[in-house]
This record gives C-alpha cells, sequence and structure tokens, in this order.
C-alpha cells in the first residue's frame, strides 16, 4: 500500500481598494512563478474582478500588460457623470470595459472556483455570489457607494463587497480552501500624521505632472461642485478654521470614511477567521483613483509576497496521508 502525498487547496481571499487593488496582480505574478497553484478563489470589490480573470485563465502576464499599457485618457472617457442618481457615474462604460476583458460570461464557465462579495443595501448582510452571470455580480462588486449606483439583483439592490467583507477569508473557508492567503491593499490609517508638523521642504524638487494627476479627490471634488452649481445648486463655504488648514473634500471625505469603516470591519473579521498569511502591500502613498500607478501598485504586490514566499511554502507542501484513510 503506497502513501500518496495529500495536497492542501490553497485560497486567495482578494480585497477592496480600487487603484491600490492592483498590487493584486503582483500577488499573483510572484505565485505564479513560484508554482504555487490557487485551488479557490474569494474577492470583493477589484479583487473579484482581478480575481475573476484569474480564474477564467487569463494570464497574469496579460493583466500586467492591460493595466500598464491601457490608453488611461480612453479609460477617463469611460467616466460618464450623472444628475441626478444613485451614484455620480452611471457605469455603464466601465461594465463594457469588464467585458471585453473576460473571456467567460458564467460563473460555471471558470476554470478556478470563485466567491464574490457583494452588500445588501437594504439590509447592510454579504451576499457571496458563485452562480449565474459573472458580469453582473462583478458589477456588484465594484459598486462603489455614492460613486456607482446599486445593482439589482433579484429582489436586491447590491454595492461593494467591501463595505461588509473587505478581506473575504471566511468565503474562502467556505469554498474548500485548506490554507488562506489575504490580501489587503487598505492602507491603515496612520495616526498622529507627524509630518504635518514638519517644516515645508524648500529644496526638494516637485515631482513630474501625469495627466491622471487631474483625477484626484481635490479634483474630482470640483467637477461634481460644478455640476451641482450649474443645476442650480447652490453652495456656501464655511469659514476655515486655521489658515492654512482646508476643510476637506466631499470625495476625500466619502473615501476616507470608507477605508477607516473597512479598516476596522477588516481587523474584527481577521480577529474572527482563521487566516494562514495576510500579504498587506505598502501603498499608503496610492489614492483610490490613480490607476495610471498600476506598476507601482503591482510591484507594491510582488514586494509584500516575496516576503513572505517561504511561510507559503511552508503551508501549501503536502502533507502525507495516513495509510489508515487509504482507500484499498
Amino acid at each position: 500500500m503506497t502513501i500518496q502525498p495529500h495536497k492542501k487547496k490553497i485560497g486567495l481571499a482578494l480585497g477592496s481598494g480600487a487603484a491600490r487593488g492592483l498590487a493584486h496582480i503582483g500577488v499573483l505574478k510572484v505565485l505564479e512563478e513560484e508554482g504555487i497553484e490557487v485551488d479557490v478563489i474569494a474577492g470583493t470589490s477589484i479583487g473579484a474582478f482581478i480575481g475573476a480573470l484569474y480564474a477564467s485563465g487569463v494570464p497574469v502576464s496579460q493583466m500586467q500588460e492591460v493595466a500598464l499599457n491601457v490608453d488611461w485618457r480612453r479609460l477617463a472617457r469611460l467616466i460618464d457623470p450623472t444628475f441626478p442618481s444613485a451614484g455620480l457615474i452611471d457605469g455603464k462604460k466601465v461594465s463594457l470595459f469588464m467585458s471585453e476583458l473576460l473571456p467567460v460570461r458564467t460563473f460555471e464557465e471558470l476554470r478556478i472556483p470563485l466567491g464574490v462579495i457583494a452588500t445588501d443595501l437594504e439590509t447592510g448582510e454579504p451576499l457571496i455570489i458563485k452562480k449565474g452571470q459573472l458580469l453582473q455580480a462583478l458589477q456588484a462588486a465594484v459598486a462603489f457607494p455614492g460613486i456607482f449606483p446599486p445593482i439589482r439583483f433579484g429582489d436586491r439592490f447590491l454595492i461593494d463587497g467591501g463595505l461588509c467583507n473587505p478581506v473575504p477569508v471566511d468565503v474562502a473557508i467556505d469554498l474548500g480552501a485548506e490554507v488562506v492567503i489575504g490580501v489587503c491593499a487598505i492602507p491603515a490609517i496612520r495616526k498622529p500624521r507627524a509630518e504635518a508638523f514638519l517644516p515645508d521642504k524648500a529644496n526638494q524638487r516637485p515631482p513630474k505632472k501625469h495627466f491622471l494627476d487631474f483625477f484626484n479627490s481635490r479634483n474630482v471634488e470640483k467637477i461634481v461642485t460644478n455640476l451641482w452649481r450649474q443645476n442650480g445648486h447652490e453652495e456656501s463655504e464655511p469659514a476655515p478654521i486655521q489658515k492654512k488648514l482646508k476643510t476637506p473634500g466631499i470625495f476625500k471625505v466619502c473615501a476616507q470614511s470608507i477605508a477607516i469603516m473597512e479598516n476596522e470591519i477588516n481587523a474584527l473579521r481577521l480577529e474572527r477567521n482563521h487566516l494562514d498569511i495576510l500579504i498587506r502591500p505598502e501603498l499608503s502613498d496610492i489614492t483610490l483613483l490613480e490607476f495610471h500607478r498600476a506598476a507601482e501598485a503591482i510591484q507594491a504586490g510582488e514586494d509584500a509576497t516575496r516576503q513572505v514566499i517561504d511561510k507559503i511554502w511552508a503551508l501549501a507542501r503536502p502533507i502525507e496521508s495516513s495509510p489508515f484513510c487509504d482507500t484499498v
């Protein structure tokens, strides 16, 4: 009687993070280079989209090529503001962009089992989607509240899954994973901000401007404010408390508020759920909309994964099956 080694099922839990979530590509790249086979994937928000690409057989090299070489001016035109609405962006063009990259249409066609997490807008409960139309599930998973409108799913309205499950470790376990690798692309909230009290670096050369630097929180807020005023609304600005202290804009307030909530929820969930390895790339300098910084995000994912690759190998190594459990 021969004893067959038992290969542990490896599960990936890919979290939210918008542009920061491009780090997931770097994580997948290193795992693939190391020959570590992923058996199940659970994804939230952009983690669901990248997970779906990988589960459908899209090579990591192709994902990286698209992220690095996509025409960002064309991608910027996918933003189609709409007033009044349940979201600032209609989202139909973004959905078309996703569908062009996906080679399959249903969960049943995927090569790797995938769980997509969305949030029920009415009840706040997580909804795990594992079958049916893939694109509709991904639309719901990336429906960032206030930016994209909720997606109707049966008798529910769904929004971004990161609100209730930022790194879906438990879903990966439910899919059968024996070893779970969680990837968190949400930077921890840093406090105190010591740099706010440092003197200006007068001799430092200012960074070179990029076209998509326009799409930061401050400029997005200006666009929204102008559209708001064009629709006949007036806006009053409170007097500044301090000369150099400016009140944060609406987009920054929303994005930072959600980041704070996701950090707290994530910490509580990671305490409750079993997690073998947490990969948390250094992404604090990249904002939600800076997709043109894909190379930095991907590299951060690679670096963070290589730091723990020995631990991953130690957990993923096949174990010897007991001869008493073998079928003769």
